[in-house]
């Protein structure tokens, strides 16, 4: 192996090649040493048919001693190298769209399927025009006024479509429009900004993005003010409401719908139901992916067993309990027999309602507060109690029980411990 020979530069070394020539002379292979806080340091700088020659390894070593004096800049040419690269980093993270941030948010999150749509509809409706945009460019003003533009645009089509009806709205029923899908567009807005602050960095390692621009419509107090949905089935309309739903001829959509109001879940964890997903010999089902990521194990009351059970036992096949004609197999949101069904009993709903109407049972029956959420899989937040409590199947069953009762009840299914058969319309 050749030995290393001295330059006429101070810390700098070379060797020759045995056998590779340059320019008529044995090729050369530089070094640099320095010491370091005490430490002699060598680092490799590379071979003189690349450009490189004494006096630049020299001028490289002196950089590095006047950086370790001074306490400045890079220390090792490893330093340099990464603060290069970060450089370069930097520079294509400057670069980088609204879109291409989309693109890398989408990648990296573990998002449902409805959320990922709904963060596209945004990107669709809200920032089309904003799709090339570099997100440095993205600023407070520019997010204040694409929020206004949003409910202003809403507030124009929803004239729009009551002139095409002939209707007169009044201005509170005008004001009300709009505000509600601004805002949601501008928190998916605010999630992709605060991904990209993390996801991205500048030249020294911070954050891209130092401050979010929608912050500006918390600090201005911009958000629209949008009152939390109420409506639910009245104890008055239920027997109506029922007795339509009764006379549904499609039996799925109105199992679905008997299977949302007595169990108080989600529509899309109802139609997302599979057959294995119930235990028929426990009278129970399990959501295995709900909305808050934890499976829960249900109990099925005792009228809704026996709907569970003939579909399960009559499923053919089938993946899922409410199969429907949606592209996954399964049941899509009847929105045309919902229409039908409040055209029939005169009641209004949406099936979130049932959800709500669900809850309102559980309690008006003085529940616990921690069985009413594990019924409709809420979270507990941070109370400290609520770590301690452990509940399973047979737990939730009596609470579960009580609550189908009162809601047969009420709509006149039920009566003194036996089943009252509904007359439909």
């Amino acid at each position: 192996m050749a030995s290393w020979k001295s330059s006429r530069h101070s810390g700098v070394r070379y060797r020759e090649h045995p056998t590779e020539k340059f320019r008529g002379r044995p090729k050369k292979y530089f070094v640099i040493r320095y010491k370091r806080h005490g430490r002699l340091a060598e680092e490799a700088i590379g071979w003189e048919s690349t450009g490189i020659n004494a006096q630049k390894c020299a001028d490289i070593r002196n950089q590095i001693l006047s950086n370790i004096k001074t306490g400045r800049g890079y220390q090792s040419l490893q330093e340099k190298r990464i603060q290069e690269e970060k450089r370069r980093n930097a520079e294509k993270s400057k670069a980088v769209t609204l879109e291409q941030a989309f693109k890398d948010f989408l990648e990296t999150r573990d998002l449902k399927n409805h959320t990922t749509r709904e963060y596209h509809r945004s990107m669709r409706v809200a920032f089309p025009d904003w799709a090339n945009r570099r997100l440095m460019d993205i600023t407070r003003d520019m997010v204040a006024q694409r929020h206004s533009k949003l409910k202003k645009a809403a507030e124009v089509n929803y004239l729009r479509k009551c002139k095409g009806k002939g209707n007169t709205p009044t201005d509170d029923e005008i004001k009300k429009r709009g505000g509600s899908q601004a805002n949601l567009h501008m928190r998916f807005l605010r999630s992709l900004l605060n991904f990209s602050a993390g996801y991205y960095e500048d030249a020294e390692g911070g954050p891209l993005i130092k401050h979010n621009p929608v912050q500006r419509l918390s600090q201005t107090k911009a958000w629209y003010r949008v009152p939390r949905r109420q409506t639910i089935i009245k104890p008055h309309q239920l027997p109506d409401w029922l007795r339509a739903v009764m006379g549904v001829e499609n039996e799925t959509i109105k199992d679905y719908l008997l299977f949302l109001l007595l169990t108080g879940s989600r529509r899309e964890e109802g139609m997302t139901l599979e057959v294995e997903q119930v235990d028929l010999e426990q009278r129970s089902y399990t959501l295995l992916d709900p909305k808050n990521r934890q499976p829960l194990t249900l109990p099925l009351p005792d009228y809704l067993f026996g709907i569970i059970k003939q579909r399960v036992e009559n499923s053919n096949g089938d993946r899922y309990v409410f199969s429907g004609t949606g592209k996954n197999g399964h049941l899509v949101e009847p929105k045309q027999q919902v229409k039908k069904i409040i055209k029939n009993s005169g009641v209004g709903f949406t099936l979130h309602d049932l959800r709500r109407h669900f809850i309102t049972v559980a309690d008006s029956l003085d529940l616990s507060v921690f069985a009413i959420k594990r019924l409709v899989n809420h979270s507990i937040g941070g109370d400290v109690t609520s770590g301690y409590v452990v509940t399973d199947v047979e737990r939730l069953r009596g609470p579960m029980q009580k609550i189908e009762d009162k809601i047969l009840s009420v709509a006149g299914v039920r009566e003194q411990g036996k089943i009252v058969k509904i007359k439909t319309a």
